[in-house]
């Protein structure tokens, strides 16, 4: 029994967002965005906090939430088969207003109230494991989940790997118990918990946590980068197997755009916060090989996710002068993240990604007509460019062009093929000189792209 969407009306900074679930869900997207109001939500329809009228968005009208379950077992088919629809799901309504709490299924078109047992059934049938971002420093939070985790494991399995698992941690909880209960050492304890999990899940192709949810808030914090990619890997090997985990994040190395539809781009605005998903194919035909998703997506380019504009660039000069330059005229702006993409050709990929997850954009491209290139590829890149000009969606993203390169834009003058060596180099030694001067021109692109 999964959760297969959520719809959310009037819970804290949420006026309406719906969400579409995968098995390993990611939260991501800028501080106090409401990210953590979503995991609250969850916690909400399953009893796990307690509704005040004071947290919701309008405190005049219900809060209520709206899940549809899927992946039903047999036993649970016969327990809801009254009320399941024709795809064998549940769709179960909760609405909350002043002390009050209904419960509704779904059935065609409307919602008719649900008894009382089939709804403590469902609560009762799900298990939640919520990992706050900050705990008290004592052992309870970490041993609760440690005895959680280990009743769960119980209750699922009596096979024997299952046992000789429960053992280890069982072992590890004593251990614990007399440990100093640094918020570190808890962290670690917890990344253990689902090391070991992954692996028998792994070698098993068995999930081993039935119906339970782990929801994890800012999984990265108190490891190094390598453990943040480890675990990242664990969480989605449990998860292939069935298991569901929800996680909220600021750490690029848990992106992975070979798994773009288990990203909830997380937004604010004066509506209130929404999520930005992408359920369908991003990319087509040969346009999946050229842009290789799983070499695209290294950390140094996940940060996109998180940034209030990015800045696509062709290639390495631009990544390294375009900020050198706004520094200098005192525009440059840290929540900006500039990508390079590696060419011209690649520019249009990226522009589809941000247009899809609706993140502002500028693109930054070279005209490339040189007084050295023959007219055949000038004509090329003329086609090129309209090209990446046309994808651009107004009101998300615009572009700017360098005449006919960065270094000629530097220069303030047309160059020959053969200064193209040392680029990166040439064009950082000129611009540091005390003497350079940026040209009107230039300082007008450098002023548009960090507007």
């Amino acid at each position: 029994m999964h959760i297969k969407s959520l719809t959310i009306i009037n819970w804290k900074s949420i006026h309406k967002t719906h969400i579409e679930f995968e098995n390993f869900l990611l939260f991501i997207g800028q501080s106090n965005h409401g990210k953590s109001n979503i995991l609250s939500a969850i916690l909400l329809f399953f009893d796990k906090i307690t509704f005040k009228n004071k947290h919701s968005y309008n405190k005049e009208a219900p809060t209520e939430l709206i899940v549809t379950f899927d992946s039903l077992r047999l036993k649970e088919l016969n327990v809801f088969k009254g009320i399941k629809n024709i795809e064998d799901e549940i769709v179960i309504k909760k609405k909350f207003l002043e002390g009050r709490k209904e419960y509704f299924y779904k059935k065609k078109n409307e919602f008719i109230h649900l008894s009382e047992h089939l709804e403590y059934y469902i609560r009762e049938n799900i298990e939640i494991i919520f990992v706050p971002s900050f705990s008290a420093s004592s052992n309870k939070t970490i041993l609760d989940l440690y005895e959680k985790i280990i009743l769960i494991l119980s209750n699922n399995n009596k096979l024997v790997y299952i046992e000789k698992l429960i053992d280890k941690l069982d072992f590890e909880m004593r251990y614990l118990e007399e440990s100093y209960p640094s918020r570190g050492l808890q962290r670690e304890v917890m990344f253990k918990i689902m090391r070991r999990i992954a692996s028998v899940t792994k070698s098993t192709r068995y999930n081993l946590l039935g119906n339970t949810i782990i929801m994890y808030e800012e999984p990265e914090l108190y490891l190094h980068p390598q453990a943040e990619r480890e675990l990242h890997s664990v969480m989605t090997n449990i998860a292939r197997y069935g298991g569901q985990i929800y996680v909220t994040t600021h750490s690029s190395s848990f992106i992975e755009l070979n798994n773009y539809k288990s990203i909830c781009l997380v937004k604010k605005n004066d509506d209130g916060t929404h999520v930005v998903q992408h359920k369908e194919n991003l990319f087509k035909g040969d346009e999946v090989k050229k842009f290789n998703m799983n070499y695209w997506m290294n950390p140094d380019r996940g940060e996109l996710f998180f940034a209030k504009k990015v800045i696509l660039v062709e290639g390495q000069t631009d990544k390294i002068i375009i900020p050198f330059l706004a520094k200098k005229l005192g525009v440059y702006k840290y929540e900006y993240s500039i990508v390079e993409c590696g060419s011209k050709s690649s520019i249009p990929l990226f522009i589809r990604l941000l247009n899809q997850y609706k993140i502002p954009y500028v693109a930054v491209y070279d005209k490339d007509e040189h007084l050295w290139r023959d007219e055949e590829s000038k004509i090329k890149s003329r086609r090129d460019n309209r090209h990446l000009k046309q994808l651009v969606y107004k009101g998300i993203g615009e572009v700017v062009e360098f005449i006919n390169d960065i270094e000629e834009e530097l220069k303030g003058r047309d160059r020959i093929k053969k200064n193209y060596k040392h680029k990166p180099f040439n064009a950082i030694k000129n611009i540091s000189d005390e003497h350079y001067i940026v040209s009107d021109r230039l300082k007008k692109k450098i002023l548009k792209i960090y507007k």
